[in-house]
Order: C-alpha cells, then structure tokens, then sequence
C-alpha cells in the first residue's frame, strides 16, 4: 500500500491533537489535569500495559497510573501514534471511496 501525502498530512495533525493535553502540562496549563489523566489512562490501564510492566514503570493510585519512566512515556505515546497512523488511514480510505 502506498501512502500518499494525505495520508502523512492528517497523521501529523491526529498526532497533534492526541498530544495536545500532555504538551499543555508541559507548558503550565492549569486546566489540563483531567485531559492528561485521560491521556495517561486511557492506553495503560483499559490494555493493562500498567499491570504488565509494573510499578517499576507505572504506580496505579486513587486517579489512574502515574507513569515513572521514561519507557512509561514512550508507551503511552506510541499508543497514541498508532492510533492517529490508524485513524488517519481509515479516514483517506472513506474519503477515496465517496
């Protein structure tokens, strides 16, 4: 399968929008505590990635897991990745269809 520029153009801009709520605690945003927890949340504890790599990695506490690592990170952002990879794939695939 080749993937054309359209492809690559809403990969970029679903990756950013996945990422946004942990760039705005990098940044100091006061209100994105909630969206990052789901951020976190989301791929480590519905796939028991958290369980499965251990507190060494991940601390699960009354809100969710707190990522400890490096790897955690990595984890949680490649989950996303390939979300966006997939999504914008489906999306040019509709799209060429109608």
């Amino acid at each position: 399968m080749k993937l054309n520029k359209l492809v690559w153009k809403r990969f970029i801009l679903i990756a950013l929008f996945f990422h946004l709520p942990i760039a705005a605690i990098l940044v100091g945003i006061t209100g994105a505590m909630l969206p990052a927890l789901f951020w976190i949340n989301i791929p480590v504890l519905w796939t028991g990635i958290a369980s499965a790599m251990g507190e060494s990695h991940f601390l699960i506490r009354e809100f969710g897991a707190l990522p400890q690592s490096v790897l955690a990170y990595v984890v949680i952002s490649g989950f996303w990745l390939i979300v966006s990879f997939a999504i914008s794939i489906v999306s040019v695939r509709l799209s060429e269809k109608l």
